[in-house]
């Protein structure tokens, strides 16, 4: 289950990133991507499993994120 009060964004759009609490149970996870397929289905959203803070830039790099 997902603690919708620690969720920091509810008015998703196309290319939002979602930070879910970093205690966010895996099928949470899969609940949430199902919910947002219903709602949105052409939207390209990432679901992030908190904190992002600790990712430094070489890890988002690797991963295909690249800071601006």
């Amino acid at each position: 289950m997902i603690d919708l009060n620690g969720v920091r964004k509810l008015r998703v759009q196309d290319g939002d990133l979602l930070v879910v609490p970093e205690n966010t149970e895996d099928q949470g996870m899969q609940d949430l991507v199902v919910a947002l397929g219903y709602l949105m289905p052409d939207a390209n959203v990432i679901i992030v499993r908190g904190p992002v803070e600790q990712l430094d830039v070489g890890e988002m790099n690797s991963r295909g994120w690249y800071r601006a």
